[in-house]
């Protein structure tokens, strides 16, 4: 009765627990330890610890120390390698198990705390702060040189009439060109750095996406890409700025007609989240009546190129672009305004292959 009381408590725990014997055999493996690994029971349970983990040696090592020489390891911080391809960051704690008669160690277990969550809100915040720094040294600079642009343009123009020279007039032509280019980069930069306030309604997501649809349309036809719909027609409202939401989407889908070859294909959906819920509560949550538990997912969806590990770590990061002609600040601006709403992105990419963004939004 005391052994299954024990067992239940150890099945029940939130952090995995992995006990070994002297043998480094695994003779303990509960659910939690099952969730991080991605390793069931009856392929760990009898078998040795260095062969289940052969890709995270640093556990072999630190359960060695701790069973041969008696170390304990308090928050060790590492990676655990899923078999799937995927890592989970966890929180190692071990200690050695005695023998209540003699004293001998016996076995040693290792409890694992999921980190991925805490690392995920450390993350978000470090880009908070990064986005925050940049957004007011960006608007300085905005400022600073849209004058000397505006003093360049109009004596470009100036050049332009008084000039009989057909050659010169194009340079003017192209200096007037790019100076426009750089103040649209610069107004970019300004709504970065001092977004509109958002008027939150009850609004009709569908209707957004067809209006955005609409305006992608020419770039798409040119390409010969196809735009494919399919809409959850029970969706309820959604809380949002009809024009900010525009300009999210707009920007996503214009991406995607961009990554894709000729004749690809890009899928728009949308779908209800009934189990959702907000990591960062009301931080996450700055305007009244949103319900963290129900949320509308957007997907955009293409099979283009993809995007490289190297560059999703970059992706939300002002003025990084690997377009010629960006200004890498598309997704930074989207991922404010989706904040401000209340949601947030997901994005899912094989490069070569294509790639998946989620946009959360709350129900009205």
């Amino acid at each position: 009765m005391q052994a299954n009381i024990c067992e239940n408590i150890i099945e029940c725990l939130g952090e995995g627990v992995v006990g070994i014997d002297t043998s480094m055999i695994i003779t303990v493996y509960n659910q939690a330890a099952e969730r991080i690994s991605g390793l069931s029971r009856s392929l760990t349970v009898g078998k040795a610890l260095s062969d289940v983990f052969p890709k995270d040696t640093w556990l072999t090592e630190i359960m060695e120390k701790t069973l041969k020489a008696g170390k304990v390891f308090i928050e060790h911080e590492n990676i655990i390698s899923q078999r799937m391809g995927n890592s989970v960051p966890v929180a190692v704690t071990t200690t050695t198990v005695l023998n209540p008669t003699n004293g001998d160690i016996i076995g040693a277990t290792a409890l694992l705390r999921d980190l991925s969550s805490i690392k995920s809100i450390q993350e978000e915040s470090v880009r908070k702060d990064r986005l925050a720094f940049l957004g007011t040294f960006a608007a300085g600079i905005a400022h600073e040189v849209k004058n000397p642009l505006g003093g360049i343009r109009g004596a470009a123009q100036l050049l332009e009439r008084k000039s009989k020279e057909k050659a010169l007039s194009e340079y003017t032509g192209v200096i007037i060109r790019e100076v426009d280019r750089l103040n649209k980069i610069l107004e970019e930069v300004l709504d970065f750095a001092n977004p509109r306030r958002i008027n939150p309604l009850p609004i009709n997501i569908h209707e957004v996406l067809d209006t955005v649809i609409l305006l992608g349309d020419a770039m798409a036809q040119d390409k010969g890409v196809h735009i494919i719909k399919s809409y959850d027609p029970s969706l309820p409202l959604v809380i949002g700025d009809k024009e900010h939401l525009i300009q999210v989407f707009l920007n996503l889908i214009k991406n995607s007609i961009e990554a894709v070859a000729r004749d690809g294909k890009i899928m728009v959906n949308t779908r209800m989240l009934t189990d959702f819920h907000l990591i960062e509560g009301s931080e996450a949550n700055p305007q009244p009546g949103y319900k963290a538990a129900k949320m509308a997912s957007v997907e955009i969806k293409d099979n283009g190129c993809g995007i490289s590990k190297h560059d999703m770590e970059k992706l939300f990061t002002p003025f990084f672009t690997t377009k010629a002609k960006g200004s890498g600040l598309g997704l930074a601006l989207s991922f404010r305004i989706i904040k401000e709403h209340g949601g947030f992105f997901r994005i899912e990419s094989t490069e070569g292959k294509g790639t998946t963004i989620s946009v959360f939004l709350p129900i009205a």
